[in-house]
């Protein structure tokens, strides 16, 4: 899909800047994920594992299933409010299609791994709420390409939206690696956003070269009865099935606060201070 940039980069960057915060009650913070497995805050089961400087949470291979969550339960703020902001690619797919995807989760226990396959690693877990990056079509809204919202290891999502408005990305004419694609082997970035006092949810996504953009915006959720306490184990989960992908979390941050908001990537900020430049010159012109 092609698309002109440079006004929604400008639009999202200036969006951005201005929501970011002064401060963060940060309370989870990996840049590198190097060894974290088995390490003070992470606990990995499954496939998981960090042997490199990413979380992967499974390997490009049939049958996989892997999680990586906190080792201990992280308490949250008022009424559950909590804020997350993580990158991920997914690359060298395969099998019948890129898949399964992955997904977020906040969950009362570790009661185990979820279910392989189009169960993404997330299926059964009870007492739980999970934000899932789907990349292959079980029959869903959305199909091949959606974000949607989860509780209790239930797959039947309570909302569901298509990044980009971009629903099918499969191997058919190659158009899992278009840009809007979660498939496409490019970096994307997530922003998840929760207000525990007003219980709306918030989820934003950008792949990078693009807009941010929301896919899940003010959705009324009580986080807080469905978990059954105000903490709550955080972390990833991914699958595969006939279909797979390598599924690798780059960094993550979480504050049990509202305070993590998007930051601009790097080629969004380049941008806005060429389109600064080019305004300057135009007024020495006139």
């Amino acid at each position: 899909m092609k698309r002109s940039l440079f006004a929604p980069a400008i639009l999202a960057l200036t969006t951005m800047v201005a929501a970011a915060p002064a401060q963060s009650a940060v309370v989870i913070d990996y840049s590198d994920f190097t060894g974290a497995c088995g390490g003070s805050t992470l606990a990995c089961v499954g496939s998981a594992n960090t042997t490199t400087s990413v979380l992967q949470l499974t390997p490009a291979a049939e049958g996989e299933a892997g999680a990586g969550y906190s080792n201990t339960a992280i308490a949250l703020g008022t009424g559950s409010s909590f804020s997350t902001s993580f990158q991920f690619r997914l690359t060298q797919p395969g099998g019948i299609d890129p898949a399964d995807g992955l997904t977020f989760v906040l969950a009362k226990g570790t009661g185990g791994l979820g279910d392989a396959g189009g169960g993404m690693g997330y299926s059964g877990v009870s007492n739980s709420v999970a934000i899932e990056f789907d990349t292959f079509d079980n029959g869903e809204v959305g199909g091949s390409n959606h974000v949607a919202l989860d509780t209790n290891g239930s797959l039947n999502s309570l909302i569901v939206s298509s990044p980009y408005g971009l629903s099918q990305c499969d191997f058919s004419g190659d158009s899992h690696l278009s840009d809007g694609c979660m498939s496409n082997g490019k970096l994307w970035s997530a922003f998840i956003n929760y207000d525990g006092t007003t219980q709306n949810l918030n989820v934003s996504v950008q792949q990078q070269g693009m807009a941010l953009i929301s896919v899940i915006s003010d959705y009324t959720i009580d986080i807080a009865t469905i978990l059954g306490t105000n903490s709550a184990y955080v972390g990833f989960t991914a699958a595969t099935g006939s279909a797979f992908e390598n599924h690798d979390i780059l960094n993550w941050k979480f504050a049990n606060d509202t305070s993590i908001t998007a930051v601009p990537e790097p080629g969004s900020l380049a941008l806005l201070s060429i389109a600064g430049l080019a305004a300057l010159a135009a007024r020495r012109r006139r």
